[in-house]
């Protein structure tokens, strides 16, 4: 048994917010009560401290099969881990992709073993050939939470209808990278010599994904938003009553693209950090709920790929399980932008409903995924992390938040 004492719980499904207890045994919330006493609990002193639900990413690149000298699927929950996530979903641009039920399988098997609830998406298409489905059906029968041919862009409006009326028929959605590559152009090019998508390649391509999603009536969620005209777009699409769902990554409500002048390589994802007016609109889609989760878009890479000389040759992304939760307390909740209840609602609950998870959420009887943190403390972030990789651009910045617990199926799965 564990007893967390006298912490500020936080529960954005029922909007509890209070000192109390939370009594967990056995992998589950037993109770939740302003006093327990369990004399033969291990006890957890979380005074000064926020105890919410454990985080959910639905968005990492966990690398397995195939890239495993950048991340594996263990080091990638020990990242988590140490973020306060307790449950995950990798995307599948694996090598080979996660297009069949063998390769699934070998996945989840591999998922299996870890301390905390890590998932996956299959493909949208065959090994991202953009153009043959996969089979839906096997593939959510054996464990494949959705799907998604993120880091690929879907080029065929004919095949992006025909995976939103399979998955419409399944009960299940797709998520889309949104990037028309025949609208690509350098971006940045004059102070940064890099490419990247452009602006009009992300809204024009969401535009017509949700306007498919809409005349299908079919789920679809976009990944990654990151222009201010693309918030535009989804709150026009849902606006209609379009099922359209949006995530935002912390990097592109915490940064703009000069970042790029001081970090270099490691400041170079996709999509790109944009304008500030881009900054601003993401948070105000936050802020509004036309944005509803916060994923990271984890993305580790080994230091040789990005410390090259031509930055046009570095990999995109970033590691960011580690420091999501401090840049939402930075840059949204320290800004004034976001309360820390609707910042936890966008990194827990929000997340956990997309997929029908049993997570994200404090409750008696619910599961006992945790996470305790101090909110107010200062970190500086440094380039020793749990993941095998360091790509971050927020080394040597001092943010918020500190993560002192993870506690997954009523086990410390992090301590700090």
């Amino acid at each position: 048994m564990l007893l967390i004492k006298n912490g500020r719980v936080m529960d954005p499904k029922s909007g509890l917010d209070q000192v109390c207890d939370v009594l967990v045994d056995g992998g589950k919330i037993i109770q939740i009560a302003p006093q327990i006493n369990a004399g033969d609990a291990e006890v957890i002193d979380a005074t000064g401290l926020v105890v919410s639900p454990g985080l959910v990413d639905i968005h990492v690149h966990f690398r397995e099969p195939g890239q495993t000298h950048k991340e594996d699927i263990h080091t990638g929950a020990l990242a988590a881990a140490a973020g306060g996530f307790t449950t995950v979903v990798m995307m599948a641009n694996t090598n080979p992709t996660i297009s069949d039920v063998e390769t699934l399988q070998e996945v989840l098997q591999s998922a299996a073993k870890e301390k905390i609830n890590v998932k996956t998406v299959a493909t949208i298409t065959k090994n991202f050939n953009g153009q043959d489905l996969t089979d839906f059906k096997a593939l959510l029968a054996a464990g494949a939470v959705g799907f998604s041919d993120d880091g690929i862009p879907l080029e065929s409006s004919k095949v992006v209808k025909e995976a939103m009326e399979e998955a419409k028929k399944l009960n299940t959605f797709i998520s889309l990278h949104e990037e028309d590559p025949g609208l690509n152009e350098n971006i940045a090019k004059d102070h940064f010599k890099i490419c990247g998508a452009t602006g009009v390649a992300e809204y024009a391509m969401i535009a017509r994904d949700v306007m498919i999603a809409y005349a299908t009536k079919a789920h679809v969620h976009i990944q990654h938003l990151s222009k201010e005209e693309s918030v535009k777009v989804v709150e026009f699409a849902q606006g209609l009553g379009a099922q359209v769902t949006a995530e935002v990554a912390p990097q592109h409500f915490s940064k703009t693209e000069t970042l790029l002048l001081t970090q270099g390589s490691n400041a170079k994802m996709n999509p790109p950090l944009r304008l500030e007016s881009d900054r601003r609109a993401v948070i105000e889609g936050l802020k509004t709920g036309v944005i509803t989760v916060i994923a990271t878009d984890h993305a580790p890479h080994h230091a040789d790929e990005k410390n090259v000389e031509d930055i046009t040759k570095a990999p995109s992304g970033m590691t960011g399980l580690e420091t999501s939760l401090s840049l939402g307390l930075t840059y949204l909740v320290e800004a004034g932008e976001l309360s820390l209840m609707e910042l936890l609602e966008k990194m827990t609950y929000n997340p956990a409903k997309l997929y029908n998870f049993e997570a994200g959420y404090l409750a008696e009887n619910g599961p006992a995924d945790i996470t305790i943190f101090d909110a107010k403390a200062d970190r500086l972030v440094d380039s020793h992390f749990a993941s095998k990789a360091a790509n971050s651009p927020f080394i040597g910045e001092t943010l918020k938040g500190q993560v002192k617990y993870t506690i997954c199926k009523g086990q410390i799965v992090y301590q700090n």
